[in-house]
């Protein structure tokens, strides 16, 4: 007699089970942070004359604005700018308050393109209220004055100003006075008329407009100093070549636009 016996079952093959919603979103927040640690273009650097970084400032955020590049603007006088340029440091693109400063970063290799950009006029600036009663350059060596500040040397408008004060045969009597007070650029000389250190300051035109408690006492004739130009360059550093991203902002820079930020600061473009 045969007897039949139960066979066993295979048991089933077991499927995979299906991530849980909460392993998904974990895998999914992972992926995001993978993303956002990726790393972010570095930003571009202009570097700009102290008497144009207001206006410098408001185009570049324009600039970011519109194409999501941060442009980190930094500002100081030309001659130091220019040497932190020659020196390697990081830099896109040079705005000098002079032509001079311009010429020794193409000097040094560094300028892939030039334009002359802007102009400005130089002024004497006094504390509001004129105490001193300055009205004409020659009344700087009146009594009533003890100190007449300009920029350092170097600095293009301490040049412009010297050029200016010794064609009017004043720069060596307010030295031999021990009348001149060095500032470290434009913008300090500002500073110290704001603060009547001084009773007297010459800068540009441009910055007294963005001050109130500083009042102009006399233009100077610009037939007595060199012509105002600010130079753009559009810096190679030292890779082969510019950034693409610094070039389209070069160009930026002479667009209608940004013409309109700097006539808004009290700048004329150059022609």
């Amino acid at each position: 007699m045969f007897v039949l016996r139960a066979q066993p079952v295979p048991a089933p093959i077991p499927r995979p089970r299906p991530l849980s919603r909460l392993f998904a979103l974990c895998l999914s927040l992972f992926a995001s942070l993978l993303i956002s640690c990726s790393p972010s273009p570095p930003p571009l650097h202009l570097l700009a004359a102290a008497s144009i970084h207001d206006a410098a400032k408001e185009l570049a955020d324009l600039y970011t604005q519109r194409t999501g590049i941060r442009v980190v603007v930094s500002a100081a006088g030309s001659n130091t700018l220019a040497s932190q340029v020659l020196a390697g440091a990081p830099a896109d693109i040079f705005i000098s308050a002079s032509s001079q400063w311009a010429d020794e970063i193409e000097r040094g290799g560094l300028a892939a393109n030039r334009i002359d950009l802007l102009t400005n006029r130089l002024v004497i600036a006094v504390p509001a209220g004129n105490r001193a009663r300055i009205h004409t350059p020659s009344d700087l060596t009146g009594p009533q004055v003890e100190r007449v500040a300009l920029a350092g040397e170097g600095v293009p408008a301490a040049r412009y100003a010297e050029q200016a004060l010794s064609a009017l045969h004043l720069l060596d009597p307010l030295t031999a006075a021990g009348r001149i007070v060095r500032a470290g650029d434009v913008r300090s000389v500002l500073a110290y008329i704001e603060r009547a250190e001084v009773q007297a300051g010459i800068v540009y035109a441009t910055d007294i407009a963005r001050s109130t408690r500083v009042e102009l006492a006399c233009a100077l004739d610009p037939a007595t100093h060199d012509p105002i130009r600010y130079s753009a360059v559009l810096l190679t550093g030292r890779s082969a070549g510019p950034d693409p991203r610094a070039a389209d902002l070069f160009e930026f820079l002479r667009s209608p636009d940004a013409a309109a930020i700097f006539r808004r600061h009290g700048f004329e473009p150059a022609e």
